[in-house]
């Protein structure tokens, strides 16, 4: 994660802005070494800890140089006994001007860094700003061995299994050999989508996270040709919103049913549907990965084929607030123009977390919305991919045409 330092910030202010997130974040304290039998353990260290380098750079960093940077901050890799955040700071003529961050707590890493990003960078602007409170990583391993944290996990657990009794999406192929597995991805980077999501949202009264999963559920549910969805929704923690900030070391996944067959004439049902399974699902769910490994396990013996659902969706929590917005009366050829602007990108790479399932990822939204999809070349290949992408931003934006062009929150004739 890159982040711009805005403002004038000196070296000492941006140095005593980690040292403060690092005293208040016991996750990024937190290591997870072996014992002797192979099972991590957690241990918190003490603050100030962590070694932030410099890098000189004759000239502001452009977006490719800053990625690159981030990817080096994260080789070798990260070991159960190192801390899981790596920072530096580059400067241009000594004064700093990004923080770069590589951060390592299973599935939440992006989203968490992105929020010590947040902190890093407000601290070191506003030395008095505030942090907010949320959990910590000790607080949540209590609540998990309590006996009410053991009764949500048995709740969990029967909710996973009725969920996917209820599914009929078909299963993926997994490849013989994952090490040479080509796993297929297309990006789409399209201003049209997030006119169109914070257009629907806000005209829905819905979460934008919540219109594109609809969308996303019905181009996919229409390759497939199936009715009813289960989506493995993966997020940064499981708890309210105030507890993402403790970024949480813990991997959130909730299965979220989506019934596809109210079609797209009743979208604005849908999204709220959706909205409501989310809301749901956030309060359904299981803290303890290894746990939730071993259900699935168990689960597919009983069902006789895998329950290890393939289809991720990964959808960073969106502040509507971030999103563009078109002015009213000229909404529906900003979006028509936006659309046309739409760039798809395609590139195959070898061996992936994902290999064998497929994934949907919103990594960004604010001028556009940036989105990938992808599996292993055995189940889609990259055409497969781009038609349902292009069927998700054709249809979330008419949506919106239709909307607007109806004044009252209709799909009829989108």
């Amino acid at each position: 994660m890159g982040r711009a330092l805005y403002g004038t910030p000196d070296m000492a202010a941006v140095l005593h802005a980690f040292a403060v997130v690092m005293a208040r974040f016991e996750a990024l304290r937190t290591l997870y070494p072996r014992d002797a039998d192979g099972n991590p353990r957690a241990v918190v260290v003490g603050s100030g800890v962590l070694q932030v380098d410099e890098y000189a750079s004759d000239a502001p960093a452009t977006y490719d140089e800053l990625s690159a940077f981030t990817l080096r901050l994260a080789e070798p890799g990260f070991a159960p006994d190192d801390l899981p955040l790596r920072a530096a700071v580059v400067t241009v003529d000594g004064r700093p001007t990004r923080i770069a961050l590589s951060l390592h707590h299973f599935s939440a890493d992006t989203t968490a860094a992105r929020i010590v990003a947040e902190h890093i960078a407000r601290l070191a602007a506003d030395p008095g700003a505030g942090l907010g409170s949320g959990w910590q990583p000790r607080q949540i391993a209590s609540f998990e061995a309590s006996p009410s944290g053991l009764r949500h996990a048995h709740r969990v657990d029967i909710h996973d299994r009725a969920m996917l009794r209820q599914s009929v999406m078909p299963e993926l192929q997994v490849p013989a050999s994952h090490s040479d597995a080509v796993y297929n991805f297309v990006c789409l980077d399209s201003a049209a989508v997030a006119l169109a999501a914070a257009g629907l949202a806000k005209q829905y009264r819905t979460s934008a996270a919540a219109v594109l999963q609809a969308a996303y559920a019905c181009a996919l549910a229409e390759h497939l040709g199936i009715g009813n969805c289960v989506f493995n929704t993966v997020m940064a923690n499981r708890q309210t919103a105030l507890a993402r900030e403790a970024v949480a070391h813990i991997a959130g996944r909730a299965l979220v049913p989506v019934d596809t067959s109210l079609g797209s004439d009743r979208f604005p049902a849908l999204c709220r549907a959706v909205d409501a399974a989310l809301v749901k699902s956030s309060s359904v769910s299981l803290r303890e990965p290894d746990r939730y490994a071993r259900s699935l396990d168990e689960f597919s013996a009983e069902l006789g084929r895998s329950a290890d659902n393939p289809y991720v969706v990964n959808i960073r929590p969106i502040a509507p607030r971030t999103l563009i917005r078109a002015r009213a009366d000229r909404a529906q050829q900003d979006i028509e123009r936006a659309m046309a602007s739409s760039r798809y990108r395609r590139f195959p790479k070898h061996v992936d977390p994902y290999s064998g399932k497929l994934s949907f990822i919103v990594w960004d939204m604010s001028e556009t919305a940036g989105i990938s999809l992808g599996t292993d070349a055995t189940s889609f290949d990259a055409t497969d991919l781009e038609q349902i992408l292009l069927s998700f931003e054709r249809r979330l934006v008419g949506a919106a045409i239709a909307a607007h062009a109806a004044r009252s929150g209709s799909f009829t004739g989108a």
